[in-house]
């Protein structure tokens, strides 16, 4: 259906250039035809215009475009099959191997020291020293998430690392000096 309205487009494109240019030799157009020359080259111009607008246009097909149909495929397991293995006997004496024993390891000790060496800046008493000592152990227990009093074979160093510094820090802001 398209392509029917181009192609009637395209020749009244034509006819109409050619008359446009016919009847202007008509009336006084200057020329070497007067009686009909300039149809035809009207008519030229006009056929040019609508073999462009005809290769332009996209081309339309009489017919669809073809469709392709698969089947859906179909699968199926294989067919299981059962064999016997065969006994093969041999002549030379198979060499039997024995596993070392298994020896359980002994619970390692805990990885590093969490002591502490802290000296009083202010002449703070041994009561005192002991009172801010228990209350450092406490706040650096809930700061790294390690208890001294809890210590397995599943302690690493970077646990008692971290409960160290804690209390480290804690006894300088309570006024003593860590070494």
């Amino acid at each position: 259906m398209k392509s029917i309205t181009v192609k009637t487009a395209a020749l009244a494109l034509v006819v109409s250039l050619g008359a446009a240019c016919g009847t202007a030799n008509a009336w006084g157009g200057r020329g070497y035809y007067h009686h009909g020359g300039g149809f035809f080259i009207g008519a030229a111009l006009g056929l040019a215009a609508a073999g462009t607008v005809m290769a332009l246009s996209p081309p339309t097909y009489a017919y669809p475009s073809p469709t392709y149909a698969y089947p859906s495929p179909y699968y199926a397991a294989p067919p299981v099959v059962y064999s016997t293995p065969q006994v093969v006997y041999s002549s030379v004496p198979m060499m039997t191997y024995s596993m070392p024993p298994v020896v359980a390891m002994p619970p390692q000790a805990v990885a590093d020291s969490t002591d502490v060496i802290a000296y009083p800046l202010h002449g703070q008493s041994a009561a005192q020293q002991a009172s801010d000592r228990t209350a450092c152990e406490h706040w650096a227990s809930g700061q790294s998430g390690y208890d001294p009093a809890q210590a397995s074979q599943w302690t690493t160093s970077a646990q008692t690392s971290s409960y160290s510094r804690a209390i480290g820090a804690c006894l300088k802001g309570h006024g003593y000096s860590i070494n």
